[in-house]
C-alpha cells in the first residue's frame, strides 16, 4: 500500500528569502538547508534560560516588537553578552520584524558565530504564519496509497476504504448528493504539520483538460466524474479528518453501537479517527458516511453524543431507582409534582423544597368544598388525595365562615397527604391560608388558566393519559407526512439506517429502538420516547443525536400512530428490488387495532422510498381513493381483447 514517502530536501535560506521577500541584515551561511518546517519565536533566551532541543537547534527563530523592548532596557554590555550566548546554538538563521528594533550588538554577536540574521516587512504575527506555511508545504512528508477513496463530504475530509463494490457504489452516490471527490486511486498523503494531513491526486491538475476519474474494479474501466457531474464535484486537496472502513457483514463480529471506543489508523505518524462500517442489505451507505462526517463536526465542536447519552442514561437510571423506591406500596405509577409544573407551566408559591419528592398517585381532581365546610370523611379514601383546585368561589366561602372554625376546617384539610394545591390565575390568597399552607410545607402553585373548569379539563386530559397502560415496543417511530409510522423487524434489518434516510428526506424522528405508547383519552395510541428522546443508534457510528445534528425540525415529541410497517430481509437472492406487501392486515396495541404492512428489503437503497410510498397509499386510501379496488374495476371494464394486449390472465381478475 505504501508506495512513496518523501519530501523536498533542498530548501534553503535562499529559498526562505525568496518567498518572504526578507531582506539580509547579515549573511550567514545562505545554502543551510532547511530540515523541519517549524518556527519558534524566541523568548527564554533573553533572560538566560536555555533548554536544549529541536528549538535551539533545527528551527528558524522568529524575533519581535516585544523582545527588542525588552532588550532595550539593557545597557549594549549586557546585550552583547546576551546575544553572545544565544548565537553560539545551532539553529538555521533568526528573522527580526519590522517593528523590532536591531541592536549593533546583535550584529557584531552574529558575525562571530556566523549566524544569518534577516529582515521581514511584515509584522511579527504575518511573518510567522507566512513561513510555517512555505515549510510546511515544502518539507511536509508525502505518503502515497491506493485503495482509498478521498472525499469531501460535508466539509471533512473523509478517507473511504475496504469492500470494493459498495466503496464504488457510495462514491457514486455521494457525488449525486453534492459532495466532492479528492481521488479514489493514487492517493498522496502529505504530512503539512502536526494533526495536519492533507489529501491531493497524484496526478497535476493544473492542466486545462485534466478530468477527475473514478476506477471501476469490476471490468477495469473508468468513470469520468468531471464530465458527469461537472467541476464542481471535485477539488485538489482537502484536508483528511476521518477514516471509513467499509466491510462486508458479520453475524458473529460485533459492531461499535454506542460510539464510545475512539479508533484510530496512523498515517505519517499521525492518527486519524476510524470508523468500521458493515455493509448489508437495508443499509444507506452514503446517508450513513454523511451522518458520520456530521458527527465528527459535532465532536470536534466539544458535543460527544454518545457520551452525553450515557450520562443521561446513568443519571435516568439513578433516578428510576429513587422513583421505584418512592412509588406506593402498591407499585402503582406516580407522577412527581415538579412534571405537572413543568407540563403546565406552574408557579410556585410555597412548597419549592419538596417538588421533586412529592408524588400524584391519582388521575382524580378534586375541589375541596366539602372539606371546606368541615367534612374531610372522604380524604381518608386515598382516591381523593389527587390535585386539588381553588378558585375565587372557595375562598368567598371561608371568608363567610367565623374566624375559629375557618381555620379549625383548614387544619383538617390540610392534615390529609396532598400533593399539590392549585390555584386559578384570578385568585388573592388570603393571608391567613399562605400562612397555614407554609406551616404546613404544603405545595401551593398557580395556574396560567382563570377558570376551574379550564384547569380541570387540561389536567384531567394530562393525567388520564399519563396513567393510562403503556407498553414499550422496539422499533423506530417517525413521523411521515402527517402520519405516525412505526417501523419493526428483527435486530439488524435496517430499521435505523432507513429511518436516517427518512430524516434526511425531510420526515421526523419520534423515538429509535424503544417506543413508549399508551391510550389518551379519546382513544388513540400516542407514541413517544421510552427513555432518552431524540438519539439515535447505527452500527459502526455508534449513538448519535438527531436533534442537534439535523436540527429541532427533525424530531418531534409524540406522535399518534397510524401505520406499523414490518421491514423483512427478502430470501431470494436474485430479486434486486423492494417490494411492498399492500394487503393491509393489523395488529393490536393497547386494545385498539393499527394497520400493518410488510416492507422486504433487498437492496436496501429504496427502502426509505418504498416507506413512503406505503404512507401515501395509507393516505389515499384516508381520502376514500382504494387502489385495489380501482384495478378490479378497471379489469372488469376492460374487453377480453384489451386484457389479451396487456397480458392479463382470467386469475388475475
Amino acid at each position: 500500500m505504501n508506495r512513496l514517502q518523501a519530501y523536498n530536501e533542498n530548501v534553503t535560506l535562499k529559498d526562505i528569502i525568496t518567498h518572504l521577500n526578507l531582506d539580509i541584515v547579515y549573511e550567514g551561511d545562505l545554502n543551510l538547508k532547511i530540515e523541519v518546517p517549524s518556527i519558534y519565536q524566541i523568548g527564554y533566551e533573553l533572560i538566560g534560560f536555555f533548554e536544549v532541543g529541536e528549538e535551539l537547534t533545527t528551527y528558524i527563530h522568529i524575533y519581535g516588537r516585544k523582545e527588542s523592548r525588552y532588550m532595550a532596557r539593557f545597557t549594549p554590555e549586557e546585550r552583547e553578552k546576551i546575544f553572545d550566548n544565544y548565537f553560539k546554538y545551532s539553529f538555521p538563521a533568526l528573522i527580526i520584524t519590522n517593528e523590532s528594533i536591531i541592536f549593533p550588538e546583535m550584529i557584531k554577536s552574529a558575525k562571530k558565530h556566523r549566524k544569518t540574521i534577516l529582515k521581514s516587512h511584515m509584522r511579527t504575527s504575518a511573518t510567522i504564519r507566512e513561513a510555517k506555511f512555505f515549510l510546511s508545504k515544502e518539507l511536509a512528508k508525502e505518503q502515497m496509497i491506493d485503495g482509498y477513496v478521498c472525499l469531501d463530504v460535508m466539509g471533512i475530509g473523509v478517507l473511504i476504504s475496504g469492500y470494493e463494490d459498495a466503496k464504488l457504489g457510495v462514491t457514486i452516490e455521494l457525488l449525486e448528493r453534492g459532495h466532492r471527490l479528492i481521488t479514489d486511486n493514487h492517493l498522496i498523503i502529505k504530512r503539512m504539520a502536526e494533526n495536519d494531513l492533507e489529501g491531493y491526486n497524484f496526478f497535476d491538475k493544473s492542466a486545462m483538460d485534466s478530468h477527475f476519474f473514478l476506477n471501476n474494479p469490476k471490468d477495469g474501466s473508468k468513470i469520468d466524474v468531471t464530465t458527469l457531474f461537472g467541476i464542481k464535484a471535485t477539488r485538489k486537496m482537502k484536508r483528511i479528518d476521518m477514516l471509513i472502513v467499509l466491510e462486508e457483514w458479520d453475524e458473529k463480529k460485533f459492531y461499535d453501537r454506542l460510539g464510545l471506543d475512539e479508533v484510530t489508523e496512523e498515517f505519517l505518524g499521525e492518527t486519524i479517527p476510524k470508523i468500521t462500517i458493515p455493509v448489508r442489505k437495508g443499509r444507506n451507505l452514503a446517508i450513513i458516511v454523511e451522518t458520520a462526517a456530521l458527527n465528527y463536526r459535532l465532536k470536534a465542536m466539544g458535543l460527544n453524543s454518545a457520551k452525553y447519552f450515557m450520562r443521561q442514561s446513568q443519571m435516568l437510571i439513578m433516578k428510576n431507582k429513587k422513583k421505584q423506591g418512592e412509588r406506593s406500596m402498591n407499585g402503582d405509577k406516580t407522577l412527581s409534582v415538579m412534571q405537572l409544573k413543568h407540563q403546565f407551566n406552574l408557579k410556585v408559591l410555597s412548597g419549592e423544597n419538596r417538588l421533586e419528592d412529592t408524588y400524584i398517585k391519582t388521575t382524580s381532581i378534586h375541589r375541596p368544598s366539602l372539606a371546606l365546610a368541615g367534612y374531610v370523611e372522604n380524604y381518608k379514601d386515598e382516591a381523593y388525595n389527587g390535585v386539588q383546585i381553588f378558585s375565587k368561589a372557595e375562598f368567598k366561602y371561608l371568608n363567610t365562615l367565623p374566624e375559629d372554625i375557618r381555620m379549625k376546617n383548614i387544619d383538617n384539610y390540610l392534615q390529609f397527604n396532598l400533593p399539590v394545591l392549585v390555584l386559578t390565575a384570578d385568585v388573592e390568597v388570603p393571608e391567613y391560608f399562605l400562612k397555614k399552607v407554609r406551616e404546613k410545607n404544603t405545595i401551593l402553585c398557580r395556574s396560567s388558566y382563570k377558570k376551574a373548569s379550564q384547569v380541570i379539563a387540561n389536567f384531567n386530559s394530562y393525567l388520564e393519559t399519563y396513567f393510562t397502560p403503556s407498553i414499550s415496543v422496539h422499533g423506530v417511530f417517525i413521523e411521515l407526512y402527517g402520519f405516525g409510522v412505526l417501523l419493526t423487524g428483527k435486530s439488524g434489518v435496517g430499521k435505523s439506517e432507513t429511518a436516517l434516510e427518512l430524516i434526511h428526506r425531510g420526515h421526523r424522528l419520534i423515538a429509535d429502538d424503544l417506543v413508549k405508547f399508551v391510550k389518551d383519552t379519546s382513544g388513540d395510541i400516542m407514541g413517544s420516547a421510552a427513555n432518552l428522546p431524540y438519539f439515535m443508534e447505527i452500527r459502526g457510528l455508534g449513538i448519535i443525536d438527531i436533534k442537534t445534528l439535523y436540527g429541532l425540525g427533525a424530531v418531534r415529541i409524540n406522535k399518534k400512530l397510524d401505520i406499523v410497517i414490518e421491514l423483512k430481509e427478502q430470501e431470494r437472492e436474485d430479486v434486486y428490488l423492494t417490494a411492498v406487501d399492500y394487503q393491509t392486515s393489523s395488529t393490536e396495541i393497547i386494545g385498539r387495532d393499527v394497520p400493518k404492512m410488510v416492507l422486504y428489503i433487498s437492496s436496501g437503497r429504496n427502502a426509505a422510498a418504498m416507506v413512503e410510498i406505503a404512507v401515501m397509499n395509507l393516505m389515499a386510501s384516508k381520502l376514500g381513493h382504494d387502489p385495489e379496488k380501482l384495478y378490479k374495476e378497471g379489469l372488469k371494464r376492460m374487453t377480453e381483447e384489451e386484457r389479451e394486449v396487456l397480458g392479463i390472465h382470467e386469475e388475475d381478475k
